[in-house]
């Protein structure tokens, strides 16, 4: 049977899509959901002859054909009908879901429009709860998207209400977009995602070494350089060369929440930044060339602010948030990870005291940071 490669079904409609592209060569993207065209079809069907609960009339449906009616008097009718359907893969197993808005109304009601999720499961699907998009909307769009700052997420444009809108005419266009939290539920608070920013890892074995290296971040890595297809597999020489071209490895990841952060760091001013990376960065263990590259990258995308509070994650933390194997295993490893927050005014906080780092035999390195600046993810520099 001939395979359909979809990363997005749009079965109301009967279109595809694919996931958008990055202008950055090496990011590291999804799969796209491999189909089969009896399997799609089946999908379709199994969107419209579910059962679903719904969250405002407070009672189980089961649709026929896309459709549900019953009652005959204002107290019991309800008419629900099936608006739209994705196939996407919220719960990262590699098996379809499928995402639904579903209208009902009573007897000379609004029609409230709620959107859930059918999530794959070893018995079958099971729905999310269900969430209010809205009463007497019109939706004009239903699709699936990543990006390097967010998850898979299911967008919705639709028309919804201005003051001088009648109730049956909407003429505002909005939209929503959710995502499949770690309770398994639909959201659309994104601010809890964090993304680590440009991990840079140096590796300078004792001799030309072929080096093994995982990441498994709690999350997921959004970008590499060089490709990473679930591990490197490197050539490395003495100074530290990649693969006769490499400096450092690179990677970003989208952390599913917010890392923890010590207690004391540093309020430096904005325009001090560089001295304060030229007279900390040593301190910490970097040597002058990662030195230079963290200094110079975070210089040019910290965004404006009179100050910044710079904080030095704890080693267990890293370790913990930002998992990292690498085989052979290096004799000594330094994980330097800040983390910036922008602020109006100096924040009265105590510096950290740094331990001296040690280089010895095969030596690994890492350097990375986080900007926390309280705005959604989507919005960061």
């Amino acid at each position: 049977m001939k395979k359909i490669l979809l990363s997005l079904a749009l079965l109301s409609a009967a279109m595809l899509s694919t996931r958008p592209s990055f202008a950055f060569g090496h990011e590291l993207l999804d799969e796209p959901l491999a189909i089969i065209a009896d399997q799609q079809a089946s999908l379709e069907q199994t969107a419209k002859n579910s059962t679903y609960e719904l969250l405002v009339a407070k009672r189980s449906i089961t649709l026929k054909n896309g459709v549900f009616k019953a009652g005959d008097n204002p107290d019991n009718f309800i008419e629900a009908r099936l608006v739209r359907s994705v196939i996407c893969d919220l719960n990262k197993d590699n098996k379809p879901d499928i995402a639904v808005i579903i209208e009902h109304h009573g007897m000379g009601s609004a029609g409230f429009f709620e959107l859930s999720a059918l999530l794959s499961g070893a018995k079958g699907f099971t729905q999310t709860r269900p969430v209010l998009l809205g009463e007497n909307i019109e939706i004009k769009e239903f699709s699936v998207s990543s990006n390097m700052w967010r998850p898979e997420e299911l967008d919705i444009v639709y028309l919804g209400h201005q003051e001088s809108d009648s109730h049956a005419n909407p003429t505002e266009q909005k939209r929503a977009r959710y995502f499949l939290d770690d309770d398994g539920q639909l959201s659309n608070d994104f601010s809890h995602i964090q993304i680590v920013k440009k991990p840079a890892l140096y590796l300078y074995p004792v001799r030309t070494t072929k080096i093994e290296v995982r990441l498994s971040p709690k999350g997921k890595v959004i970008r590499t350089i060089p490709d990473y297809n679930n591990r490197w597999r490197v050539t490395v020489q003495k100074d530290g060369m990649i693969d006769g071209q490499y400096h450092y490895l690179f990677y970003e990841a989208a952390l599913d929440k917010k890392i923890e952060l010590p207690r004391r760091g540093w309020s430096v001013r904005y325009g001090d930044l560089a001295g304060w990376f030229d007279s900390h960065l040593h301190e910490m263990g970097l040597n002058r060339a990662e030195a230079e590259d963290l200094k110079e990258y975070w210089l040019k995308n910290l965004p404006d602010s009179p100050y910044y509070t710079i904080r030095l994650i704890e080693p267990d933390v890293v370790n913990k948030r930002l998992g990292l194997k690498i085989h052979p295993k290096p004799d000594s490893e330094l994980r330097v990870l800040l983390n910036f927050t922008p602020t109006e005014k100096p924040e009265k906080i105590k510096a950290p005291k740094l331990t001296s780092f040690r280089r010895k035999g095969f030596t690994a390195v890492e350097w990375g940071g986080i900007l926390d600046d309280g705005r959604m993810a989507e919005n960061v520099h």
